[in-house]
C-alpha cells in the first residue's frame, strides 16, 4: 500500500519579480515499509521535495497524498498535526537543545504536540538507538554519532510510521555514518518507512531504492541491486 503518492508536484518560489521553479512536475509513490534514498546535485529540487512531502511546505501545483490524505490542501495547523503523528525528522545538524539532557531532548516532541509525557516511550527510544546509559548527558558531553542517535530517538518517540533523514550522515565520519545507517536499516526491518536525502552514493547503497533528481525533475527511479548492510555498533558495556 502506498503511504506517499506524489502526482505532478510543482513548487515555484517568487524572488522579487522573478519566478524560480524548484520542482517541475514530479510523480512517484512510496509503499509502506520501503527504504528510499533521494539523490541529486545542489539545486536539483531534493530538499524542496523533502519539505513538501514532510508537510513543512505547500506545493504550487499537483497533489501529495499522505496515507490517504491530500496533504497539499491542508491548512498549516492540519499539516502540523500530521507531522506530529505520522513523520519523524532527522537532520544533518542534529538540532538538539544544548542545555537539555538526551532524555529531555527526546521528550520534546511530546511537549510540542501536547501528548502526555511518556517516560517509557523515551526509554524505549533510547534503547532503540543504544544510548540508554547516556540518557542524562547533554549534547556537549556526547560525540557527533551519539548526538545523531539522540536525534533519531527524538524522531521515534511518538512512534511515527515514516522517518525522513535530511543528510543524516553529513556531519559524521565514514564509520560513524555507517553506524547511523545500521540504525535506519534496523528500523526499516521493523516496519518503518524510511526516506533519506543524501549526496553520497555509498550512503544511498544502504537503501533499497534510489530516486535521482536533476533540475527539478525525477531523472531516474531504480532499485538497489545489492543493498550494503551496515554493521551495528557494539552495545555499550
Amino acid at each position: 500500500m502506498a503511504v506517499i503518492e506524489v502526482k505532478d508536484l510543482k513548487k515555484t518560489y517568487r524572488l522579487g519579480s522573478v519566478d524560480v521553479p524548484a520542482l517541475n512536475g514530479v510523480s512517484f509513490s512510496v509503499e509502506e515499509g520501503e527504504f528510499v534514498a533521494i539523490m541529486g546535485p545542489s539545486g536539483s529540487g531534493k530538499s524542496t521535495l523533502m519539505n513538501l512531502i514532510g508537510c513543512l511546505d505547500r506545493p504550487t501545483g499537483g497533489s501529495y497524498i499522505l496515507d490517504g490524505t491530500d496533504a497539499s490542501r491542508l491548512s498549516d495547523a492540519a499539516r502540523a498535526g500530521i507531522r506530529n503523528r505520522k513523520i519523524g525528522f532527522v537532520f544533518q545538524s542534529f538540532n538538539l537543545l544544548p542545555k537539555l539532557s538526551a532524555f529531555k531532548n527526546i521528550m520534546l516532541p511530546m511537549m510540542y504536540s501536547g501528548e502526555r509525557k511518556d517516560v517509557n516511550a523515551v526509554k524505549h527510544a533510547l534503547e532503540a538507538v543504544g544510548l540508554t546509559k547516556r540518557s542524562h548527558h547533554t549534547p556537549m558531553q556526547l560525540s557527533g554519532g551519539e548526538q545523531q542517535r539522540v536525534a533519531i530517538a527524538r524522531a521515534l518517540v511518538n512512534d511515527p510510521p515514516i522517518l525522513f533523514g535530511d543528510e543524516p550522515t553529513g556531519n559524521l565520519d565514514t564509520a560513524t555514518g555507517a553506524e547511523i545507517m545500521a540504525i535506519f536499516q534496523k528500523l526499516n526491518s521493523e516496519g518503518k518507512t524510511v526516506i533519506i536525502i543524501t549526496h553520497e552514493p555509498e550512503i544511498a547503497q544502504h537503501c533499497k531504492r534510489i530516486l535521482r533528481f536533476r533540475d527539478g525533475l525525477l531523472e531516474s527511479d531504480e532499485l538497489v541491486e545489492e543493498q550494503r548492510i551496515a554493521a551495528p555498533k557494539a552495545k555499550q558495556a
